[in-house]
């Protein structure tokens, strides 16, 4: 992102401005707050929000909360605010703010080789499996993801998948002073799109896939993909994944990165293919999404890491706790833990842990949202399944016998379906049916330990409530490969 001589002079405006009306701090974006909820006293609020209203709002809020000044896009009058405090009007203080953020980082300063993570489906997996790998070969690895973030593995929780863009510049600022080696975001849709990783140049980009998600916000599925490739324009090398359907015809040549590879599980004489059998060299491919090892070898391939190296690090890979976690019992079967909550994501696990055992599999889906998904999902679980627990999985504000007529549309055969609306008896009656010769699948949360229920979080983790009723059974938890 290149300024013009009018903006390079309006950032110097608005830099003096900061300087002389805020706290004395050593970097720039200390003096600066982008929530009014959050912001400290004597601190410049910066009012992103393109609402005339909320903006007037959010900027009171900030004063109330002890602003010291504030900068907005829009003409306000000075009766609208209930305040004498100074304030700058910037109609490009979007863009100006990514400078401002940037202007914490010298040139001298130690910079890491960034690495940033998108896709409907993967995401989390791939970049905490990746951050294992480089771990496991001495590397420092930063990480911001929806598992947490910080220097892996201690990761503080995060309230997005993606944080506003000053908390992700903070850890940005925070992996550079402890020298990270590499550092490692997990991109949203919602986060590309709002612009929270502007300004932030990846050395590499990884998307895992494409598949229908997040339409109630995109609107349409063309909007989704559009914010996805979003992060091509900010990368100097891309890997993706040629087997989504929905990245094969896309002309990825016309965004910015300046080299583009792909794997896959097909053999292709394609020279810019990331090709490799996995299946000897790996001991346990079920415990992970095959695309996430791909994904692995080729960055650490990219790298300079030889082949040798990088299989002994996939082969020392811990899986990860609600993603693929598998529960062996004696006489209950096998209960398979994981986040899917995709069409693709489903056929996938289904695909990788297809055997001769009857599957149960235990789901629900998401309140205000993509409601046309419930069907798809339903029929893929119908497919496969021969017995079907329908339960809660973040009804929202939406009713949950709304829900359930709409995944019911998807299912042939109704006598196989079993509805318990509350996630632990759901769970609880999975283990007091099951047999040994049945794989248990329970679906849709993976890791998270709440339900959102009218709009409350409600505690509740899958696998810890999982692992406390196993205990009257013998049982292993397989977390090493």
């Amino acid at each position: 992102m290149i300024l013009s001589m009018q903006e390079l002079t309006r950032l110097k405006v608005c830099t003096n401005f900061i300087l002389k009306n805020s706290i004395r701090a050593k970097y720039l974006s200390d003096r600066l707050g982008l929530d009014s909820r959050r912001i400290n006293k004597n601190q410049i609020f910066i009012s992103l929000e393109p609402d005339m209203e909320k903006n007037i709002k959010n900027i009171n809020h900030a004063i109330s909360k002890g602003a010291s000044g504030f900068i907005t896009p829009f003409c306000l009058s000075r009766q609208k605010i209930r305040s004498s405090i100074p304030f700058l009007i910037e109609r490009g203080i979007k863009k100006i703010y990514v400078e401002l953020l940037k202007a914490d980082f010298k040139e001298k300063e130690h910079k890491p080789i960034i690495i940033g993570i998108t896709g409907t489906n993967g995401k989390t997996s791939t970049a905490l499996l990746l951050a294992q790998s480089l771990t496991y070969q001495n590397k420092k690895v930063g990480v911001i993801s929806s598992e947490g973030s910080g220097i892996y593995p201690k990761l503080v929780a995060n309230e997005y998948t993606t944080p506003p863009i000053d908390i992700c510049y903070r850890y940005q600022r925070f992996f550079c002073k402890k020298k990270c080696d590499y550092v490692i975001i997990e991109c949203s849709s919602q986060g590309l799109h709002q612009g929270r990783l502007d300004g932030i140049h990846f050395t590499y980009s990884i998307i895992t896939n494409i598949d229908q998600d997040h339409i109630e916000y995109h609107k349409s599925l063309k909007h989704y993909i559009n914010s996805k490739l979003k992060i091509m324009n900010q990368c100097t090398t891309s890997i993706i994944n040629l087997d989504s359907n929905n990245l094969k015809n896309i002309d990825h040549h016309k965004y910015d990165c300046k080299k583009i590879y792909y794997i896959s599980r097909n053999k292709s004489n394609n020279k810019k293919i990331i090709n490799i059998s996995l299946g000897d060299n790996i001991k346990n491919l079920k415990n992970f999404n095959i695309y996430s090892l791909l994904m692995i070898f080729a960055v650490m391939r990219l790298e300079k890491y030889k082949i040798p190296i990088i299989y002994e690090s996939i082969n020392n890979l811990n899986s990860l706790d609600g993603r693929r976690q598998i529960f062996t019992t004696n006489g209950k079967g096998d209960f398979i833990v994981d986040y899917a909550h995709t069409v693709q994501a489903y056929k996938n696990i289904y695909k990788d842990f297809k055997m001769n055992k009857k599957i149960c599999t235990l789901f629900g889906c998401g309140g205000d949202r993509d409601k046309a998904k419930r069907k798809m999902t339903s029929k893929i679980v119908d497919q496969f399944s021969s017995k079907i627990i329908i339960t809660e999985d973040n009804s929202r504000t939406e009713r949950f016998k709304k829900i359930v007529n709409d995944i019911l549309k998807g299912i042939k055969n109704l006598d196989k379906v079993k509805i318990i609306r509350s996630r632990k008896n759901a769970i609880k009656y999975m283990l007091q049916t099951s047999s040994d010769d049945r794989l248990n699948f329970i679906l849709g949360k993976g890791n998270e330990d709440y339900i959102l229920e009218n709009n409350k979080k409600l505690k509740h983790n899958d696998v810890i409530y999982l692992k406390n009723i196993l205990r009257n059974y013998e049982y292993k938890a397989i977390k090493d490969c």
